[in-house]
């Protein structure tokens, strides 16, 4: 009984924040839509990375932004709402005004948007709760980190789209932003920045997946649940298939019934896919190759006993590179192998492996 007073008159931040996700969940998300669980770990100081994935309308979008906003308000903690290019920030523009309609804690008229070149600000009876910018600008976000540091709760919401539309560079630009808000030593609540990442099983192909090399887990996440996995990075993850919102859904049409946007699942193909046993047995005698191709590197790993190889694409890399397809790349550690420039891409590489 001692410890529920002395919890009620004097609550622990971490119960307060507790107190306060329970609450808005309650009073605000409907029970039909998202309940953002990714939320009740956002002060975990473990975590740096959120995402969630689900089918078309689990509302996902909205009780995740709307909350965070709150949040915002709440703890002075802004958000940086990031976009692929900057035609897209009114589509965020849009959100935020469909969320303030519904809102019972925001007021339609407090609600001004700010522009200047490099993002939008949102701003909320006199203080920006958040800013709007896009990937294209991360360069030039680094001139104005001292503004962007106020803004450490990053979302990135439809990172999953066509093949098409996606910028091959996107994770280098995603960590520039990331690194221009990352100035503060400890942040309120949340510690270190965090990014949320808001999606549909569309495809394999978005470059944050690949960055987070996160494809094994998608694969054999448990549907509608919320966990976290500590591996390369440290990811909280959720997949939800939301059948009230597939009921209200016309997948008739297209004869959508099975697809990604309806059944919350990526179609893959485990064909020749390295598994976790494959994985464990080369990190038993582990060799690696690097070899750089246009911008990124293909990573080529195998036990140096049984010479069983697995191939990768990394974005970066931690050390040298023994192999380079482009002239300019050429360096004292590397060889070079070109290749005819109307290849756009590598289509295939046969590397001699050294002896051991």
């Amino acid at each position: 009984m001692k410890d529920k007073i002395s919890e009620f008159f004097n609550p622990t931040e971490e119960q307060r924040y507790k107190k306060l996700i329970e609450t808005f969940r309650e009073n605000h998300i409907p029970v039909k839509y998202n309940q953002v669980k990714l939320l009740d770990e956002l002060n975990n100081p473990d975590i740096d990375h959120y995402m969630s994935i689900s089918n078309r309308t689990d509302g996902k979008s909205i009780n995740y932004i709307h909350t965070l906003l709150y949040i915002a308000y709440e703890y002075e903690l802004g958000l940086t709402l990031i976009t692929r290019n900057m035609m897209l920030r009114a589509s965020y523009q849009d959100l935020i005004e469909d969320i303030i309609d519904i809102s019972e804690v925001f007021a339609r008229s407090d609600i001004t948007f700010i522009r200047s070149q490099y993002y939008v600000r949102v701003d909320y009876r006199g203080r920006t709760l958040a800013i709007i910018t896009d990937l294209n600008n991360a360069t030039e976000l680094k001139n104005f980190s001292n503004f962007l540091k106020k803004f450490p709760i990053m979302v990135y919401d439809e990172f999953i789209a066509l093949e098409t539309d996606y910028l091959p560079d996107e994770w280098q630009r995603l960590k520039t932003i990331y690194e221009s808000i990352d100035r503060i030593e400890e942040y309120p609540l949340i510690k270190k920045p965090k990014i949320f990442y808001l999606g549909n099983a569309v495809n394999f192909d978005s470059p944050i997946l690949h960055g987070l090399k996160i494809f094994n887990i998608l694969e054999n996440h448990p549907m509608n649940t919320a966990r976290i996995y500590k591996y390369d990075f440290n990811v909280m993850l959720e997949i939800n298939r939301n059948e009230n919102a597939n009921e209200r859904r016309n997948t008739r049409a297209f004869g959508s019934g099975d697809d990604a946007m309806t059944t919350a699942r990526f179609e893959s193909n485990s064909h020749n896919v390295a598994t976790d046993n494959d994985r464990n047995h080369v990190k038993r005698n582990p060799r690696v190759i690097y070899v750089k191709v246009k911008n990124d590197f293909i990573k080529i790993w195998f036990n140096a006993d049984t010479l069983t190889t697995i191939l990768s694409v990394e974005h970066t890399i931690d050390s040298t590179y023994q192999y380079n397809l482009l002239l300019k790349d050429n360096r004292e550690t590397s060889q070079f192998h070109g290749y005819p420039l109307t290849i756009s891409y590598i289509d295939m590489i046969t590397v001699k492996l050294p002896n051991f």
